[in-house]
């Protein structure tokens, strides 16, 4: 994983619903904490890396946006994560969580996302 994060200090590992081990560092959850929502919520992040109800298009081609439910906010949690390769879909690569927030369309009625690349309703009770 180098060259992705400036942290080496792991906070956990994962597997995400494609078959890619995702990391989120130390550094990497420091940026997430700006969002004072997400304080705690590294078990949340972790789960819609897993097992997400959308994942969209990313920022750029490596990259992809895991939404799931969340309890304290009705149109849930965004996890913006980056891979090694562009070809993530398939699984056999790694990434690491870049940021993660709350969805607010209302508040941010702007936000660039990436139109739905998988939808996996069956995950929303997960």
């Amino acid at each position: 994983m180098a060259g992705f994060s400036s942290s080496t200090n792991v906070i956990w590992t994962t597997v995400s619903v494609h078959g890619n081990t995702i990391y989120l560092y130390e550094d990497d959850f420091r940026h997430i904490l700006e969002h004072p929502e997400m304080a705690g919520q590294e078990e949340l992040i972790k789960r819609a890396v897993e097992s997400p109800t959308v994942v969209r298009e990313g920022w750029v081609p490596s990259s992809c946006a895991f939404e799931r439910p969340w309890s304290t906010n009705p149109e849930g949690v965004r996890v913006y994560v980056e891979h090694q390769r562009e070809t993530f879909l398939y699984g056999g690569t790694e990434g690491h969580v870049t940021t993660a927030f709350p969805i607010q369309t209302k508040r941010f009625p702007g936000a660039r996302t990436g139109p739905i690349i998988a939808s996996y309703p069956e995950h929303e009770s997960r």
